[in-house]
C-alpha cells in the first residue's frame, strides 16, 4: 500500500469514526462562550480598547486565548493523535494496515499525515465557526462593532493570525512525539506524556531565554507584544524551519523503531 492509499483510507476512517468528533468539543464551546459574553455572563475584555467593543478579529483572538490558554485545544488534538496511533497498536488495528503494506514506514508516515491534515480542518473549523458566532450574537449587540478588522488592544488582523498560526505550527512537533511514545505506551500513558511536553513547550516559550527563541509560538507572543515585523520575521521563520526538521527527524526515528517493533 503506498502512502497516498494510508493517507485517503486514513481520511475516509478519521471522517467515519466517532472519536473524532472530540475535535469539535472547541466549536461547541466557542458557543458557550459566545452565548455567556453576549448574556452578560462571561466577561471578556482587551486593554487598549478604549471603544469598549469588539470588532471580529478582537474577539477570535479572545475567544482563542480562552481556549489554548486553558490548553483545551491542544490536549484534544494530542488526545486524538494518542488514539490514531498508540491506540491502534494497542488493539492490533494497525496489523490490518501492515497486511496490506509492504511499508511501515507508509504506514507510519501515512498516519501522521492524515493526523495532521484532520487536526489542521478541525482547527480552521473552530476558528470559522467563531467568526460566524460573531456576527450572529455579537456584532450586532452593544459588545460588538460589525467590523472585521482587528482594532483593539494594538492588534491587526496579522497579528492575530500570525499569533494563532505560529501556535498550530508546533503541534506537528507534538503529535510526532505522541507517535513515538506511542511506541512503548498505551493510549493514556502517551496522552499524558505528550501533555507534559506540550505544558513544557509552552512554558518556556513564555519565557525570554535563548531557548525560546526556538519555538514558533514564542515569536507568535512578540507578535502581539507588537515588535516590528523585520524583528521577528526571519528568526520566526526559522524556528518554523527548525520545527519541521526536527519533526521529521523524529518521525523517520520513530519508523526505525516501528520497524524493529513486534506488533501482536
Amino acid at each position: 500500500m503506498q502512502l497516498a492509499n494510508v493517507v485517503k483510507s486514513e481520511l475516509y476512517k478519521n471522517f467515519c469514526r466517532k472519536s473524532t468528533y472530540i475535535l469539535l468539543i472547541p466549536v461547541l464551546l466557542s458557543f458557550l462562550i459566545t452565548l455567556g459574553f453576549r448574556t452578560g455572563t462571561v466577561s471578556l475584555s482587551m486593554i487598549g480598547n478604549s471603544s469598549k467593543t469588539l470588532s471580529c478579529m478582537d474577539y477570535l483572538f479572545m475567544n482563542w486565548m480562552v481556549l489554548s490558554s486553558l490548553g483545551i485545544i491542544g490536549l484534544l488534538l494530542l488526545l486524538f493523535s494518542a488514539l490514531q496511533f498508540s491506540g491502534e497498536i494497542e488493539r492490533g488495528q494497525i496489523k490490518f494496515f501492515l497486511l496490506r503494506s509492504h511499508s511501515r514506514a507508509s504506514v507510519l508516515f501515512g498516519k501522521y499525515i492524515s493526523t495532521v491534515f484532520v487536526s489542521a480542518l478541525s482547527a480552521a473549523i473552530v476558528l470559522i465557526c467563531t467568526v460566524l458566532f460573531y456576527y450572529i450574537m455579537i456584532s450586532n449587540s452593544s459588545q460588538g462593532n460589525g467590523l472585521f478588522a482587528a482594532s483593539a488592544g494594538g492588534l491587526t488582523t496579522s497579528s492575530v493570525l500570525g499569533y494563532i498560526g505560529l501556535s498550530l505550527v508546533t503541534f506537528l512537533l507534538w503529535i510526532a512525539i505522541s507517535f513515538l511514545l506511542g511506541l512503548y505506551f498505551g493510549p493514556f500513558v502517551t496522552f499524558v506524556l505528550s501533555a507534559v511536553f506540550l505544558y513544557g513547550g509552552n512554558y518556556i516559550s513564555t519565557q525570554d531565554m535563548t531557548v525560546s527563541r526556538l519555538f514558533p509560538s514564542y515569536w507568535g507572543n512578540q507578535v502581539l507584544l507588537g515588535s516590528q515585523s523585520s524583528d521577528y520575521l526571519l528568526p520566526a521563520l526559522g524556528s518554523v524551519l527548525l520545527t519541521v526538521v526536527l519533526t521529521v527527524i523524529i518521525l523517520i526515528f520513530t519508523t526505525w523503531r516501528f520497524n524493529k517493533t513486534d506488533i501482536r
